[in-house]
C-alpha cells in the first residue's frame, strides 16, 4: 500500500485530500507545514509528498520540493499551488516535481497524476533493482532469465541432458531454441565432442542431403572432391536440425534411417559409415499438424519427439524483459567501451507492454539500436524503435494507460485462465508460479468457478 503525505496549513484542504485519497485505498498523513513535513520524513517513508507551494505566504513548499529531491530522490512529489506563473510550475518541474496545479484543481486529475506518478515509482524501482537481480541471475548456456517458465524448462534441460534420448524443441522464432539446445549439449557427458548447427530451411534440397550426409567425388557436376557431411564431423557429439519442419520429404526418409539405425550412406556411395550423434530438433511449426497435412512423416515425428519442449514466447514471461534488455545493453555497450545505458522507467514501461513478436531476437535488436543512438547515459522512450513506442498494450495485457499494475495483473491471470478453459493447474504452470499462489488471488478477485 502507498503512503502519501500531504502538506498544506488549510486543514479542510487536507482533510479533503485525506478522505479522497483514503477511498482509493492509500495510507495518509498530513503535514501543516513545511517543518512538519520534513520531521515526519525523518521518521519514515513516503512514496508520494503532496504539498501546498506557498504557506503563510512563505515559499516554503519549494524549499520542501528541495529537501526531498536530495534526501529522498525516489519520493514522488505534486505540487500545488493558490497562484502562481509559468515560470514557477517550469521552475518546479525542474526540480523534480512529477505535476505542478494551480488552485482550484481538478480532484479526478489530480488523482489520476497521483496514480501515474506511483506507478512511474514502482517502475523505477524495479529499473533500480535490475542490478541487483543481474547479479543474481541464472544464466546457463547464454540463456538469461528470471521467469519461473524458463527455471521449469532449464531445469527439464539438465535432466533430458543426462539422457541420451532426442529431443523435440518447438517455440516461435527468436525465443531461445538454438541456446536450449547448446544448454542441453554443455550440460551432457558429449559437452567435449563438437555441437553443429543445420537450418534445414535455409539450404536447398539439392544440397541439404550433402550437408547432411556427405558425398564422394564425382558424386555430382560440382562435387571435385569428396566431403563429409554434418553427421560424421559431429561423431560423438550433438547435432541441432533447426527448422526441421521445413525438411523435404524425400530427405525426411533417410533421415528417419539414419536415426533408426544409427548409419549413413555419402552421396555417390556405396558404403554405410556408422555414427553417433545425438539429435536435437527445433521448429516453430506445429510438427503433428504438419503430419496431419502430409507435409511431415509421422514416423519420423515420433523418433524426434522422444522428449518435448516448448518454449514460450516473451509476451509470456514479461519478467524477462528487463533483465533480457540490460543485458543486451551492456553486451553492446562492452563491444563499444561505452558505459552501460540506464534504462529509465518511460522505456521500461514501453519495453514491458510491446507484445516482441520477434521475442528475443527483436529485443536484442532494439537494445543494439538503442546503444548505438542513445545520447547521454540514460535509455529513454525516445531511444527505442517507433514500432514500440507507438505500440499499444499487447494481449493479453491490453489495458488503458490509467489502469494500475494490479489491474494489469489481474486481467492478464483471469485471461491466462480463460484460454486453458478454467483448468487451474495449466493456468499456474503457463502464469509460472504455484497453485496455492493462483488460487489465493483468484480469491482476492472474488472468481468463482
Amino acid at each position: 500500500m502507498a503512503r502519501i503525505l500531504i502538506v498544506d496549513d488549510e486543514p479542510s484542504i487536507r482533510t479533503t485530500l485525506s478522505v479522497l485519497l483514503r477511498k482509493k485505498g492509500y495510507e495518509v498523513e498530513e503535514a501543516a507545514s513545511a517543518q512538519e513535513a520534513s520531521r515526519r520524513m525523518e521518521e519514515g517513508h513516503y512514496d508520494l509528498v503532496l504539498t501546498e507551494l506557498n504557506m503563510r505566504n512563505e515559499p516554503q513548499g519549494m524549499r520542501l520540493l528541495d529537501e526531498v529531491k536530495d534526501k529522498k530522490p525516489g519520493t514522488e512529489v505534486i505540487v500545488l499551488a493558490a497562484q502562481g506563473s509559468m515560470e514557477t510550475a517550469a521552475d518546479a518541474i525542474r526540480k523534480g516535481a512529477y505535476k505542478y496545479y494551480t488552485k482550484p484543481y481538478d480532484p479526478d486529475m489530480l488523482m489520476l497524476s497521483i496514480q501515474h506518478a506511483l506507478e512511474r515509482k514502482q517502475l523505477q524501482n524495479q529499473v533500480r533493482h535490475l542490478s541487483s537481480v543481474l547479479k543474481g541471475r541464472e544464466e546457463v548456456g547464454g540463456l538469461i532469465y528470471r521467469s519461473q517458465q524458463m527455471e521449469d524448462i532449464l531445469r527439464l534441460a539438465r535432466r533430458i541432458s543426462q539422457v541420451d534420448a532426442n529431443v523435440l524443441i518447438q517455440g516461435e522464432s527468436g525465443t531461445g531454441k538454438e541456446l536450449i539446445s547448446r544448454a542441453i549439449h554443455s550440460l551432457s557427458p558429449r559437452k567435449d565432442a563438437p555441437f553443429h548447427v543445420i537450418d534445414c530451411g535455409a539450404i536447398p534440397e539439392n544440397l541439404l542431403e550433402s550437408e547432411l550426409f556427405g558425398h564422394t567425388k564425382g558424386a555430382f557436376t560440382s562435387a571435385d572432391a569428396s566431403r563429409k557431411g554434418l553427421f560424421e564431423v559431429t561423431q560423438g557429439g550433438t547435432l541441432l536440425l533447426d527448422e526441421v519442419g521445413e525438411l523435404p520429404l524425400s530427405l525426411q526418409v533417410k533421415l528417419l534411417r539414419a536415426i533408426q539405425e544409427g548409419e549413413i550412406r555419402p552421396l555417390g556411395s556405396n558404403q554405410t559409415l556408422r555414427v553417433d550423434v545425438r539429435i536435437l530438433a527445433a521448429t516453430n511449426k506445429d510438427l503433428q499438424e504438419e503430419v496431419q497435412r502430409g507435409r511431415f512423416r509421422e514416423d519420423l515425428y515420433y523418433r524426434l519427439d522422444v522428449i518435448s519442449i516448448r518454449i514460450p514466447p516473451l509476451r509470456e514471461r514479461p519478467e524477462d524483459i528487463l533483465p533480457l534488455a540490460q543485458h543486451f545493453i551492456q553486451e553492446y555497450s562492452a563491444k563499444l567501451l561505452w558505459t552501460p545505458l540506464r534504462i529509465d522507467a518511460s522505456a521500461a514501461h514501453l519495453l514491458l507492454r510491446y507484445s516482441w513478436p520477434g521475442n528475443v531476437r527483436e529485443l536484442e535488436n532494439a537494445m543494439q539500436r538503442a546503444v548505438a543512438l542513445a545520447t547521454g547515459d540514460v535509455l529513454r522512450a525516445e531511444d527505442l524503435p517507433e514500432q514500440i513506442r507507438d505500440s499499444r498494450p499487447a494481449e493479453p495485457l491490453s489495458l488503458d494507460q490509467d489502469l494500475t499494475l494490479g489491474e494489469m495483473e489481474k486481467r492478464y491471470i483471469l485471461r491466462v485462465l480463460a484460454k486453458h478453459g478454467g483448468d487451474r493447474s495449466r493456468t499456474a504452470r503457463a502464469l509460472g508460479i504455484g497453485r496455492n499462489t493462483l488460487w489465493r488471488k483468484l480469491k482476492e478477485y472474488g472468481y468463482k468457478d
